[in-house]
Formats: structure tokens, C-alpha cells, sequence
């Protein structure tokens, strides 16, 4: 008997590998890699023409994007954010409070404390808000994005969403609670963040598609459950073709 068990133990190791592919093989499918740890990102900003004198202020908690066209490399180029007392950490001059000036105030401010740094006398400001986009989409982390965005430019920076009906499973969430459920419509008229009332800490959450509902689960149970149960049956029609045939 030991003899042919040990003549039957390579076919059960074949046997034993095809059902365990047949078991983690769904299991895998539902699985997708998931992307990288979230990280903080720096949005580009749209192009603009300069300030315009719009009385559009900085608040605690947003960001504020300075720009010296052409001069790129200047080192007073990037995303700089906003304490929650409304000051700005600038380089060689510290901390500077921005919440009580306008984009006009703010860029007078730099050109005059600068004038001695920059090779053109250009700079653009803009402030900005803080999202974070989460979940099914190519590129989550938290960014800091312009406020005079649309969703649908959100959605094209973070690198779309996982699953082809990951739009139809956004959410909109600030603190803890849904605002909207539904941001079908925000995307295809291209209305700006400003103007839909989003604000610094708020979340996009899109569905990811390697989360499985109950249904799924249900399915891979079953799975596992019917291949468990057909190697029993392999097994013991084996020994008895074995004990047979002796």
C-alpha cells in the first residue's frame, strides 16, 4: 500500500498545483495592483494673464501659487501654503500674512521685496485649494489644485479612474460626510471648483474596483468551496481506481 501511494504522490502534486490555480485565479482577477502610497503633488497651474484686480483673498488652510514668467527657475516659483493663521512661509523674508491682502496686493508686495532678485519683473499669484482624490483613480494623494479648475481637469491631472465606471461612483466628501453623490453633471459642463463651493480638506472619493461586494465575495467562497470539494472527489476516485486495479 505504501508502495503505491508513493506511485500515486507525483499525479496528487500535479493535481494538488491545477486546483490551486483554479482556486486563486478568480481571487487574483479581482485583485488588481494597487498604485503607490498616496503623495503629496503639486498641481500645474493654468495659464493666466496676470493679476486683473479681481478681490479674490487667501485663506487659512489654502495655498498660494507664485509664478515669474519666464524666469521658471527662479526660486521663488511653486505652491506655497497657507498656516492657519494666514501666513506664508517666502524665502529670505520668513513668514508674511496674505489672508488680508488680494491677488494685486500680494503681487505688488513680491515684485517690491524682490526687485533686486528677479531678472523680469513679472510674477503671477494664485491661490489655491487643497483636495484630496482617493481611491479608484491612477494617482491618488493630495494635491493642491487652482480653484478656478473644473472637476473634469481634477480628474484628467489625478490620470482618470480605475474602473470605466468609476465617474458614476464619485463622491464628494467634507468631513466625514457626503456634499454630493452625483458629480456627472460638475464634469461634463466644466463649472469651476470655486463656484460649486469646494474648499481646502475636502475629498473625492471614487470606488476601487479590486473592493469586491458582497456578491463578489460570495462568488470566490463558492469558488474555493466547489474546488476543495471536486479535489476530494479526484482523490477518492483515484484510490479507488488504485485499489481496483491492484
Amino acid at each position: 500500500m505504501i508502495l503505491t501511494f508513493k506511485k500515486s504522490l507525483p499525479l496528487l502534486m500535479f493535481l494538488s498545483f491545477v486546483l490551486q490555480m483554479i482556486i486563486f485565479s478568480p481571487v487574483m482577477a479581482n485583485n488588481p495592483e494597487q498604485p503607490g502610497n498616496p503623495e503629496l503633488f503639486e498641481a500645474p497651474v493654468s495659464p493666466g494673464q496676470g493679476v486683473t484686480g479681481i478681490r479674490r483673498g487667501f485663506s487659512p488652510g489654502d495655498g498660494v501659487s507664485i509664478s515669474t514668467y519666464p524666469d521658471t527657475t527662479f526660486f521663488l516659483n511653486g505652491v506655497f501654503p497657507i498656516d492657519d493663521g494666514g501666513y506664508v512661509e517666502l524665502p529670505i523674508y520668513g513668514k508674511v500674512r496674505i489672508t488680508q491682502m488680494t491677488e494685486a496686493d500680494f503681487t505688488n508686495y513680491l515684485l517690491d521685496k524682490y526687485k533686486d532678485y528677479l531678472r523680469f519683473p513679472n510674477i503671477q499669484v494664485k491661490p489655491m485649494i487643497r483636495l484630496s482624490v482617493l481611491g479608484g483613480v491612477r494617482k491618488p494623494g493630495f494635491y493642491y489644485f487652482d480653484n478656478d479648475y473644473s472637476l473634469w481637469e481634477v480628474m484628467k491631472l489625478v490620470g482618470g479612474t480605475l474602473d470605466e465606471d468609476g465617474l458614476k461612483q464619485m463622491r464628494w466628501k467634507r468631513d466625514g460626510d457626503n456634499v454630493q453623490e452625483d458629480l456627472i453633471p460638475y464634469i461634463q459642463s466644466g463649472v469651476a471648483l470655486k463656484n460649486i463651493s469646494f474648499r481646502s480638506g475636502d475629498q473625492i472619493w471614487v470606488r476601487s474596483p479590486n473592493k469586491p461586494g458582497f456578491f463578489a465575495k460570495t462568488r470566490n467562497v463558492l469558488n474555493f468551496v466547489g474546488a476543495l470539494a471536486g479535489f476530494f472527489t479526484l482523490y477518492i476516485t483515484y484510490q479507488r481506481y488504485v485499489i481496483q486495479g491492484r
